[in-house]
Formats: structure tokens, C-alpha cells, sequence
């Protein structure tokens, strides 16, 4: 047998043991399974952090020692500026202020995207 005739037969051999399978997925549902749902519920009293960030200023350590009742601190933004809504650290939504009874709120008026959201995690 010639070298070409065994490199045929090997070709030959080893397309004859290829076997190609459709694959196939579930499909998505958008609502939970109640299994997921309960891996869900496992996480509710899991307290995170949310905090309103009106501005930043950043001081030195003897501006700081400084402060005292009455001291004004200069911050990064304007008033007409929204607030930012952070949870556990990272920026999910913006808004406003606004009074309830007489305690202050945050009314939602945007909601970051979530290409910003998922920038922010890198960071």
C-alpha cells in the first residue's frame, strides 16, 4: 500500500468517526420556577447597604479639625443637580428631594442604564 493510499484511508477513517449533534437549550422563562423563587427568598433579610450621596468635598486633615458647628462645606454639586442613589457602594439610580411628613426622601427619577452599571462594577 502506498503512502497515499494510507493517508486516504486514514482521512477516510477519521471523517467516519466525526459525529456532529444539534444541541439543544431550554427555553427562558421570565418568571422564576418556585425552586428559583426560593433561592430568591433565602436572600431577603440580607441587609445592603443604600445610601443618598448629595456631593463629595474632599478636605485636609487640618481643614477637618477645623470643622465645627457652623462650618460650611463646599461640595462637588449644584443644587439643581440630581442625588445619587447608591447600593452597597455602587450607583444604581439618581433623583430628587423631596419632603415626607418631616423627614427628607429621594424621589427616583432615573434609573442608570445598565451599560453604566456594569462599567461601574469594573471600577
Amino acid at each position: 500500500m502506498s503512502s497515499t493510499e494510507l493517508h486516504e484511508e486514514t482521512q477516510q477513517a477519521s471523517e467516519s468517526e466525526v459525529v456532529a449533534r444539534r444541541v439543544g437549550f431550554p427555553e427562558l422563562d421570565s418568571s422564576a420556577s418556585s425552586g428559583e423563587r426560593q433561592n430568591l427568598d433565602l436572600l431577603l433579610d440580607v441587609q445592603i447597604p443604600v445610601t443618598v450621596e448629595v456631593g463629595r468635598a474632599r478636605l485636609t486633615l487640618d481643614d477637618i479639625l477645623d470643622l465645627g458647628p457652623g462650618s460650611i462645606v463646599s461640595l462637588d454639586k449644584k443644587a439643581a443637580e440630581p442625588l445619587d442613589l447608591r447600593v452597597n457602594g455602587k450607583l444604581v439610580a439618581r433623583g430628587e428631594v423631596v419632603m415626607v411628613d418631616d423627614c427628607y426622601g429621594l424621589r427616583i427619577t432615573q434609573i442608570v442604564d445598565q451599560k453604566h452599571r456594569i462599567d461601574s462594577l469594573r471600577n
